[in-house]
């Protein structure tokens, strides 16, 4: 049985420079990319690539140990990358098929009534024509598309640029890419690929083995130890002390945690490295464990509800009985910002969506949503929406507000998004005056509570009164994707569902296409 160690948390801060940063890191990648092409080529095991390590650079075991293990994680994240790879290629043919076959049954549509009757005027006959040269473009892609993914299937070596394969190629256009010299160019190049040493953490004192970590000085500081790789200690001597301070900020009681870290023998992951947007400057960063903060804020005290939308974030307080206490729209700025600017927006929402949590002491509910499909049919979307999809941060959003609310005690309840936009809007966006977010935040939040959403009685068959509330929503989800509703006209929503008020009528508007409950659509 895997021993717990406790929460992992990482710990980030400046340290004192010294010179045999740059060789050390320079060698330590070096070593990595060679225990990485062993493991692909000769397919050597972990223990395997460390003895060799070991004869081959006559370095300790423990920095054979601390490269062996980023190998094999390199190695991993490479297969999962690929697997993902194959899967977003089967969603983009599939997406792509689908659309291809949908505008041949159209243009065959266009054709009959042409042959028979003539196109009505000539920006009709240039219209067929266009989407004629589409649909050879569409046919081309999927083609690429087929090979692309036959060759990633038979490919049995996973290739990787360590330095990245932009500044790979920068150096067959110098000039274009802003280097004079090739010379300047090679020496970004080795720059790009070292920079960094590490070493896994145990549990001893100081809490690794080349690299530790000892108690807070007299001077405020804490002391590290690093024991220098064979190959440098002639030239830097065994060991190095270096020193580093550590601060609390934010909320985050980072000394006092790597306090308890050093003080209860936990192990400490050292990562040294350097960060060429700060002048260049070394950081080091300690990944270590805490102990587990008990959830104390749960649904007994009812839910917040989150919607996640594109210009904001609405935030729903449900009491335990289902109903509403609070609500608020968070606004989010998504253009015109950089990837920082982005992810320092949504920490900011959640920390408020946390201490909200913590003021009505309840869970958190947020939908449990998968953007790969989405994200795999962008080619046939409009231009505004795939700019949306891909600068959304709705992943730095959920893995925040999972660490946050671990940290703080929080329970975090991810629920199945199906039809909480539509049952928002149908049963509450009216009747509490809210907008489509909020009411889908009321649902989240409710869901979460385990309180189920009726539909109302006018808009149910006799024959349909046993089957699942789902399914009663699929219909009238059906019917708005069909007609095209917009959401301000469900304010009104008996006047817009009068198709399916009228029950005779429902077999008129069956849908083509299934609504699919997983995503809700």
């Amino acid at each position: 049985m895997t021993k717990s160690h406790g929460s992992l948390t990482g710990i980030e801060a400046k340290i004192e420079y010294h010179p045999v940063f740059e060789e050390l890191g320079g060698l330590y990648e070096s070593w990595k990319r060679s225990a990485v092409n062993w493991m692909q080529t000769e397919k050597l095991s972990e223990s395997s690539v460390e003895k060799r390590l070991m004869k081959k650079f006559n370095i300790q075991w423990a920095w054979a140990d601390s490269i062996a293990t980023e190998a094999t994680q390199c190695l991993n994240q490479l297969k999962t990358a690929k697997k993902n790879l194959i899967y977003k290629l089967e969603l983009q043919i599939k997406a792509k098929t689908t659309a291809t076959k949908k505008l041949i049954t159209k243009l065959e549509k266009t054709l009959k009534l042409a042959t028979k009757k003539g196109f009505p005027h000539l920006k009709a006959r240039n219209k067929f024509f266009h989407q004629l040269l589409g649909l050879k473009s569409k046919i081309q892609k999927i083609a690429s598309l087929k090979r692309k993914l036959k060759q990633l299937k038979n490919t049995e070596r996973l290739h990787i640029c360590f330095g990245s394969q932009k500044l790979f190629n920068a150096q067959h256009n110098l000039a274009e890419n802003g280097y004079k010299t090739r010379n300047e160019w090679s020496d970004y190049w080795s720059k790009k690929r070292s920079g960094r040493f590490f070493c896994v953490g145990k549990s001893q004192p100081g809490g690794g083995t080349m690299l530790k970590v000892f108690p807070l000085q007299k001077d405020g500081k804490y002391q590290l130890q690093v024991q220098l790789p064979r190959p440098l200690q002639d030239k830097y001597g065994q060991k190095i002390q270096l020193e580093f301070s550590v601060s609390d900020r934010n909320g985050k009681y980072r000394a006092t945690d790597l306090d308890y870290a050093i003080n209860n023998l936990k192990p400490i992951t050292i990562s040294i490295f350097r960060r060429e947007h700060k002048q260049d400057n070394w950081y080091i960063h300690l990944s270590t464990y805490v102990p587990e903060i008990p959830v104390v804020h749960t649904r007994k005290n009812g839910c917040i509800g989150i919607d996640f939308n594109a210009e904001s974030i609405s935030v729903t307080y449900v009491k335990w009985d289902g109903n509403i206490e609070y609500l608020e729209e968070i606004p989010y700025k998504w253009k015109n910002q950089t990837t920082g600017q982005r992810q320092a927006s949504m920490r900011n929402i959640v920390c408020r969506v946390v201490k909200l949590a913590e003021f009505f002491e309840c869970a958190i509910a947020i939908e449990s949503l998968d953007f790969s499909k989405k994200k795999a049919k962008m080619s046939e979307e409009s231009k505004v929406y795939n700019q949306m999809l891909v600068l959304l941060s709705t992943g730095i959003f959920r893995e925040t507000l999972e660490s946050r609310c671990r940290r703080f005690g929080v329970e975090l309840i991810k629920v199945n998004p199906a039809f909480t936009s539509l049952i928002g809007m149908i049963n509450y966006m009216a009747k509490y005056g809210l907008n489509s977010g909020t009411a889908a935040a009321l649902v989240i939040g409710r869901r979460a509570l385990n309180l189920s959403e009726k539909i109302p009685k006018c808009l149910l068959r006799p024959e349909d009164v046993n089957k699942h509330d789902w399914s009663h929503w699929r219909r009238v989800a059906s019917f708005i994707k069909l007609h095209r509703v917009q959401r301000t006209q469900l304010f009104q929503w008996r006047k817009t569902l009068e198709g399916i008020l009228t029950h005779s009528l429902w077999a008129e508007h069956q849908l083509s296409v299934p609504v699919h409950i997983e995503m809700g659509e």
